[in-house]
């Protein structure tokens, strides 16, 4: 006999719903959800997964699939920043590209000389390339970065959207990224990195009592040694100890990103495989009092067990805390 040979398991979002309902009894095997049912269920999916990424639950290991690490590039002179997709900077992302300038270039140049398109240096050693609308920043010979975006396919050389508004000698750095980073909901480490990749940790502020009374030169200039992290609704707001004045180093934030959203049925669960069994009896007891079925205790001891298993991956990064009455 012989096995799959296959670990690619997954569920949809309309399986984990099929399976909550199928767990209060209310659907038959091989029946069918009605369409509106469907639509309720997914709604309570998402109010399920997005309860769980937070950092209160004890549950610490459970997002360890979200963890993230995100570059930030810096600008001169400027001491506070956003990590979001609604960022207006748009300087963060998971993937940055690092090339350099092969020829000196003027300031309002839009086509600048490059010495490659692509990078294998970027995080986790996989090969980045130009492309496209990518968004672009190009190291200034007056210390600022050029914020931009690419206007076709680069080669030996790259088309920006915006000139250069000084000028760029050669073997100025070029860094570029696709997508912008998504909001931080945890932030575990936060380090800078230099040009040679040598990164020294940096001291996070906790709360904004601790910044404020902890920095009394808000505007000094040098790098920076501590940050403050403020979640916002939409984007992570990172403010330094100091305004940088080296744009060759970046700020490297791990932390965790948000639960991916269920906007469809079809949709992929997010989750690694050991959390399928625990989001079904989760979502069971949400649509239980919905469908109007009788929460037995055999479903809640069923509940309990699969919620026990789930928060016991990775115990080395979750807590041990008591709760009254129980899970």
């Amino acid at each position: 006999m012989a096995t799959s040979g296959s670990w690619d398991y997954g569920l949809t979002a309309a399986n984990i719903i099929d399976v909550a309902v199928e767990n209060l009894g209310v659907l038959a095997a091989g029946g069918t959800i009605a369409s509106a049912d469907q639509t309720l269920a997914l709604r309570r999916l998402n109010l399920i997964a997005k309860q769980y990424q937070g950092q209160n639950d004890g549950g610490l290991g459970i997002k360890a699939h979200t963890r993230q690490r995100v570059t930030l590039l810096l600008q001169e002179g400027q001491q506070s920043y956003t990590i979001g997709p609604a960022s207006t900077d748009a300087r963060a992302s998971t993937r940055v590209g690092r090339t350099t300038i092969s020829a000196a270039e003027a300031s309002g140049q839009t086509v600048i000389s490059i010495t490659s398109n692509t990078d294998t240096t970027t995080y986790p050693g996989t090969t980045l390339t130009m492309a496209n609308n990518d968004i672009v920043a190009i190291q200034q010979d007056d210390g600022a970065l050029h914020f931009t975006t690419i206007s076709g396919t680069p080669s030996t050389t790259m088309t920006i959207a915006a000139q250069l508004t000084a000028a760029a000698a050669a073997g100025n750095y070029v860094y570029w990224f696709t997508s912008r980073a998504q909001r931080l909901v945890h932030v575990e480490a936060v380090t800078l990195r230099d040009a040679n990749y040598t990164e020294t940790p940096l001291q996070v502020y906790r709360t904004v009592q601790e910044y404020e009374a902890g920095v009394s030169d808000k505007y000094a200039d040098g790098d920076p040694r501590r940050v403050l992290i403020e979640p916002l609704l939409l984007n992570t707001r990172i403010t330094l100890d100091s305004q940088p004045t080296d744009v060759e180093k970046q700020i490297i934030v791990t932390g965790w990103y948000p639960q991916e959203d269920y906007d469809a049925t079809g949709n992929d669960i997010a989750f690694p495989q050991e959390a399928f069994r625990f989001l079904a009896w989760e979502l069971s007891k949400e649509l239980a009092p919905v469908f109007g079925a009788q929460w037995k205790p055999e479903m809640e001891h069923m509940r309990v067990e699969a919620r026990q298993t789930f928060f016991s991956l990775n115990p080395e990064v979750s807590d041990a805390y008591f709760q009254v009455g129980g899970l």
